[in-house]
């Protein structure tokens, strides 16, 4: 069948968010060729894996649930460099896929597999179409065309909205960091002024006492709002909500805060994250939680925007009396640079300095040192079940 390019782009085109974009292209491709079922698996190529992202005919939970190191599916390095599909006969398939992504879908005959190229970006993902559960199915040479036209416009609606989803996360990103920016020299600067001036009343000795009193309690209202707006600062420069937290009736877990955290990272263009949560241990209290969370927040922008890391690694280990985690990431951050920061700026109220005076508020610890596996930066934090 032969597909209108112009449809099809505009089709395409009209889809800003990379997910959606894939959707389509599932759906045009059985809907235009005799195809019955087809899935889609993004690329990640920092990463090495594959992981479904879209289909038509099957079962989308199934969809999520696929995927795997890229080595797995042979098929890649077979067609790569290739701009025609590959039909796989029945009698390879079991060569060229993971058996777990077979038994999955249930395939029992030849699958036709096309790779979606960007020329900015590269390999994007993995189109694989059959025709259900049947053996004896052969694709023509028509249904094989118009699986290639429908890649083709597919993979430039992917790459643009891919680079559109880059461009408004930037875009969001520096205007969190000029309204930061601007609190910070104005409203930041007020409060501290006039929590010296406060202080130097109380400094000053001639007070009656319900005087001194009053000042006191002035002094730790002040203390206590140029505290919270400084961790807004922090939040609203780095994209999160004031505190991060869930309901007062549920709270959500710290794991998934930071998975959360780690997911606007990933989505705003910064480096690929991964997470790896261990132990059993009992949810620490909200102070714990939001330094763990913080320190999440603090090593990946760090990693990025200083380090130019393009990969961050996030192990969370839950205990029953203390929570540890550690950002590896494999930026060109010094561990030795980053240790003489922390020394030497007890006083700053942002950062890593003010993450570390948090930390030891409450009786915890922090350490920065190489990352083994990535060879980068380790941050790490380790903070006790119930802030004392």
């Amino acid at each position: 069948m032969s597909v209108d390019r112009v449809e099809l782009a505009r089709l395409f085109l009209s889809a800003t968010e990379p997910t959606e974009v894939l959707d389509a292209v599932a759906r045009a491709v059985c809907a235009r060729t005799a195809f019955r079922r087809s899935v889609i698996m993004a690329v990640d190529p920092v990463r090495g894996v594959v992981h479904g992202r879209a289909g038509f005919g099957v079962d989308p939970t199934k969809v999520a649930a696929c995927g795997g190191p890229v080595g797995d599916y042979r098929v890649i390095s077979k067609l790569s460099g290739s701009a025609v599909p590959l039909v796989v006969l029945a009698s390879d398939v079991a060569d060229m896929v993971p058996g777990q992504c077979l038994r999955l879908f249930e395939v029992h005959g030849p699958i036709a597999v096309q790779l979606l190229c960007s020329d900015r970006l590269g390999l994007l993902g993995v189109v694989f179409c059959d025709h259900g559960t049947t053996s004896d199915f052969r694709p023509s040479a028509a249904d094989l065309a118009t699986l290639t036209e429908l890649s083709e416009v597919a993979a430039l609606a992917f790459q643009q909205a891919l680079l559109l989803r880059r461009s408004v996360s930037l875009q969001e990103l520096r205007e969190r960091s000029r309204i930061a920016a601007a609190l910070h020299d104005g409203v930041t600067q007020q409060l501290f002024a006039a929590t010296l001036e406060v202080e130097e009343l109380r400094a000053g000795g001639a007070l009656d006492e319900q005087a001194t009193v009053g000042l006191e309690r002035l002094a730790d209202r002040l203390g206590t709002a140029l505290q919270q707006l400084r961790v807004a600062l922090v939040e609203i420069a780095s994209g999160g909500v004031p505190y991060d937290r869930g309901t007062q009736e549920g709270d959500q877990a710290v794991a998934t805060r930071i998975r959360s955290v780690l997911a606007r990272v990933g989505a705003g263009g910064g480096p690929t994250p991964d997470l790896d949560v261990t132990g059993e241990g009992p949810e620490p209290d909200a102070v714990s939680a939001d330094l763990l969370v913080r320190a999440v927040r603090e090593g990946a922008a760090n990693a990025g925007h200083h380090g130019h890391a393009t990969q961050i690694a996030v192990h969370l280990r839950r205990g029953g009396s203390w929570w540890t985690v550690e950002i590896d990431d494999d930026g060109s951050g010094d561990a030795v640079d980053v240790r003489r920061v922390l020394s030497g700026h007890k006083n700053n109220s942002f950062g890593l300095p003010s993450l570390a005076k948090e930390c030891a508020r409450v009786g915890g610890r922090i350490w920065v040192s190489d990352a083994p596996r990535l060879h980068g930066l380790r941050l790490g934090v380790a903070v006790p079940l119930n802030a004392r």
